[in-house]
């Protein structure tokens, strides 16, 4: 028996078959048609067709997070790297998804800060909305502030491009990353405060990761002061796990091929 799951059926064969047809469940729980099929030039063979897709996957790839952070989670993310004590740290991230209702209606999201590069700021963030839409049906978005300020810049002339602009405005729960890094120029004032006083004024959750404090942003106050009134602040060690987890791969891999 041959079975094909990484095309779902789909292959360059122009005549086949069907010989029967059976709804089945996989080994990670997921359901799928378990398809037979008299190929022409090759024979019998069984695909997995129609592989069923959880409400949480859909969702997370309708939101724009980066494809590396698709999976990323609050039960994988390691607190325990950064060596010290992250228990308030912990805490919050921990009751914005277990209580996530309650920072919706009171139109609070998270700042999360760290000066240094690889501290988990955008893995916090991507594991905190993973697990939100995990259980909770709303729409998700995540942009780069400097890729935003891009699509901002353009004509308008592509209609998605208004759709996809208006998505992020209105998202029930936004990641706006990297806020900080954007050049001072009174446009890009102009553009962030009517993206964060539509979000402030109508109780949208977001969530911001940045490496420079709230203090410290080169924005115009208002931008800020409605930073300040929409966010609970989640300072992040300045410490770099990515560079750990990098570093503990390569001595794993290691071990394998040094005899």
């Amino acid at each position: 028996m041959k079975m094909n799951t990484t095309n779902c059926g789909k292959n360059s064969v122009t005549s086949r078959e069907e010989l029967s047809r059976e709804h089945i469940e996989l080994q990670d729980g997921k359901m799928c048609d378990l398809v037979a099929y008299n190929v022409k030039d090759y024979g019998y063979a069984e695909y997995a067709e129609n592989i069923e897709v959880s409400n949480g996957e859909f969702r997370r790839t309708r939101s724009l997070i980066p494809f590396n952070y698709l999976d990323a989670s609050m039960q994988a993310f390691r607190w325990d790297l950064y060596g010290e004590n992250v228990e308030v740290q912990r805490s919050i991230a921990e009751s914005f998804i277990k209580r996530f209702c309650e920072y919706q209606k009171a139109g609070k999201g998270l700042y999360i800060y760290s000066r240094t590069k690889g501290s988990g700021k955008t893995l916090l963030a991507c594991s905190l909305a993973n697990g939100v839409m995990e259980y909770l049906d709303i729409c998700v978005k995540f942009v780069s502030v400097p890729e935003l300020l891009e699509m901002t810049k353009k004509s308008y002339k592509d209609f998605m491009e208004k759709e996809d602009l208006e998505k992020i405005r209105t998202a029930e729960l936004l990641i706006l990353d990297d806020i900080g890094a954007e050049t001072k120029k009174e446009w890009i004032d102009t553009e962030l405060f009517r993206l964060v006083d539509y979000r402030y004024s109508n109780k949208r959750v977001t969530i911001f990761t940045s490496n420079i404090s709230m203090n410290a942003l080169k924005l115009n106050e208002r931008i800020v002061d409605r930073i300040f009134s929409m966010c609970i602040k989640l300072d992040l060690p300045e410490k770099s796990i990515r560079t750990i987890q990098a570093h503990d791969e390569n001595m794993e891999f290691l071990k394998g091929v040094i005899k």
